[in-house]
């Protein structure tokens, strides 16, 4: 007997801040509002980029908090 695997898709809204260096987004938590109520603001909020070639490490403290979507793999 043969199970096809599903696709899992990651449908969650995540909080996250353009990188400064590449403006790559960088996703730093779930958004428990699903992309409804306005973020609250971060405290201290130091993060370093995720991007292949970039890296960059920052303070984002004073940064647009703004909502994403994780995009969808293709395989």
């Amino acid at each position: 007997m043969r199970i096809a695997q599903w696709a899992k898709v990651d449908l969650r809204w995540y909080l996250g801040v353009n990188c400064c260096k590449c403006d790559a987004p960088i996703l730093f938590a779930v958004d428990h509002g699903d992309g409804v109520a306005k973020p609250e603001p971060a405290g201290k909020l130091l993060l370093t980029c995720g991007g292949v070639e970039c890296g960059h490490m920052g303070d984002y403290t004073r940064a647009k908090v703004s909502r994403f979507q994780k995009p969808h793999e293709r395989k």
